[in-house]
């Protein structure tokens, strides 16, 4: 049995959606998530090339509740032992999907570790190219993977880094040495 269009003359392709298909609805993503991390080893990522799209503070990582939170200087200084400083570069997925991702600073003596001195070349690389990352516990350090076919450069979505921060650390700013958090951290609750 030949399976034959059921209309010759409809051409089912004009029912494929195209990949702006919410644009031609008149409707715009509206920023309301920004994650804060390593683009994971299956995502091809590309950070801002503009320094404007770097925000520079301290960084506590909550491993246990997979948590960040950004600390003013005053409070950093009172638990300096379990917070990094970090640059966060705006990246941003295959998908549109807007990402930040925390590259500790070099120490005092500008050094840092490999890991670390890793993931800052894999940003820098993927301020030009579409690049993965994927973690190589032999070597202590990421390999790093450039996409293979001819992929345009993204569109970045009209927003400062402060927004993006503003955003990805919603609810998670520790101002005062009184914040749950940091009691928690120094034993008084």
């Amino acid at each position: 049995m030949e399976n034959k269009p059921t209309n010759p003359k409809f051409d089912i392709s004009s029912l494929r959606l195209p990949a702006n298909y919410g644009a031609t609805f008149g409707v715009k993503k509206l920023l309301t998530n920004v994650p804060v991390s390593k683009p994971s080893k299956q995502q091809f990522f590309r950070a801002h090339q503009s320094e404007e799209m770097v925000f520079d503070g301290f960084l506590l990582e909550k491993k246990d509740s997979q948590e960040n939170y950004l600390l003013v200087p005053e409070v950093a200084s009172v638990v300096e032992a379990i917070v990094r400083p970090v640059r966060l570069h705006a990246a941003i997925d295959r998908q549109n999907n807007v990402f930040l991702v925390p590259v500790p600073l070099p120490n005092e003596s500008g050094n840092r570790y490999q890991s670390h001195e890793a993931l800052a070349q894999a940003v820098e690389l993927s301020k030009t190219k579409w690049i993965r990352m994927n973690w190589n516990g032999g070597v202590k350090s990421y390999d790093i993977f450039e996409a293979a076919a001819d992929i345009p450069d993204p569109e970045w979505p009209n927003h400062t880094i402060d927004q993006l921060v503003d955003v990805g650390f919603r609810g998670k700013v520790i101002a005062d040495i009184g914040h749950p958090v940091i009691q928690t951290l120094l034993g008084r609750m």
